[in-house]
């Protein structure tokens, strides 16, 4: 079975002008480059406005002035400039409201297929991107998530885009769909693909469990054969010999979020993969602490993946192949031309 071709047409890259941001942004626009998409950049003015020299709130409004605005233009221009200077076809738009809201209306206008943002916020204010907003956006945006935080002076630029992928599965059908993905991003980048198994339902070493469970050696090295067999299978369904993709097996016994940071570091991991639905141990690694653990300690990007809804997308749109995406139309632009 060959695996499906990515297809990633348009990019949404939400900022609040961070350094976090300008990862984002950098990542963002490496892919948009790699599959000739469009790109589109949205900052959200929220209702609650910080003071720009304080990490405490300065005032409450519910309508952007004009002084707020231009405040905005200012640095959304500043912001822009590497984006300029790849000379890619990209779009502005300055919203106001609940930021996890806008950026969910915004990349459902646009039929986003891939939201790329950080995972922290400018000074103080993180939980504006790292918690309230990235735990609210995953599970209700129609697409996958790349989220881009700290990094060990990795870069997504040429030569290669991304050279070894980490996709974590627990077997689910999200998961498996999240495997394809990878597979598929692999094949486009010449990179390879560990696949992972965390079983947690064995004690770990130290718990009280692990002591009042007889005979746990047996059942470990019988929970790690199933899982062992399973990958096997899961990699020869993905087409992974069909397609020339090296991806290796790995089922260990531990706590999702650790094993999936530690075998990420031992590998060098350039991007972790892991299915937005899932079920077991990896519903919660999404859904709750596990996730943020792994998005906030994580030293490469992490994308959460979640089945493409795709909406009737107009006639006009044409299919991008290895050129520059034609023009779009700037509604909503605030770019201002040097």
């Amino acid at each position: 079975m060959t695996p499906t071709p990515v297809h990633i047409q348009r990019i949404l890259c939400p900022t609040d002008f961070s350094e976090f941001s300008a990862l984002a942004l950098r990542h963002a626009l490496a892919l948009t480059r790699k599959f000739s998409a469009r790109l589109k950049v949205v900052h959200v003015v929220p209702q609650v406005l910080p003071a720009r020299d304080s990490v405490f709130l300065a005032t409450t409004w519910f309508n952007m002035t004009p002084e707020m605005r231009r405040f905005a233009e200012e640095e959304m221009h500043r912001f822009l400039a590497p984006v300029r200077e790849a000379r890619v076809d990209h779009e502005v738009e300055v919203r106001e409201g609940e930021s996890w809201r806008e950026i969910v209306a915004s990349a459902e206008e646009m039929s986003a297929d891939l939201v790329v943002l950080g995972t922290h916020g400018r000074s103080g204010l993180e939980h504006l991107f790292l918690g309230s907003v990235t735990e609210r956006l995953i599970p209700r945006l129609s697409c996958p998530v790349l989220t881009v935080g700290h990094e060990e002076g990795r870069t997504w630029e040429a030569p290669g885009l991304v050279t070894r992928i980490l996709c974590a599965t627990d077997f689910s059908p999200t998961s498996v769909e999240a495997l394809d993905f990878s597979v598929a991003l692999a094949k486009a980048n010449q990179a390879e693909v560990t696949l992972l198994n965390v079983i947690e339902s064995v004690p770990e070493r130290g718990e009280p469990a692990y002591f009042s469970v007889p005979e746990l050696a047996p059942l470990r090295q019988e929970h790690e054969r199933i899982a062992r067999e399973r990958l096997q299978a899961a990699a020869a369904a993905a087409g992974a010999s069909e397609s020339g993709v090296s991806i290796t097996t790995r089922a260990v016994v531990g706590r999702a979020y650790k094993e999936i940071l530690k075998i990420a570091a031992e590998e060098r991991a350039d991007l972790i993969v892991i299915g937005a639905q899932g079920h077991g141990p990896l519903e919660h690694l999404l859904f709750g602490s596990n996730a943020l653990h792994v998005i906030r300690r994580a030293t490469c990007p992490v994308l959460t993946y979640r089945p493409l809804r795709i909406k009737e997308r107009s006639k006009s749109d044409r299919p991008v192949g290895l050129t520059l995406a034609p023009p779009v139309e700037r509604n909503k632009s605030l770019e201002k031309q040097p």
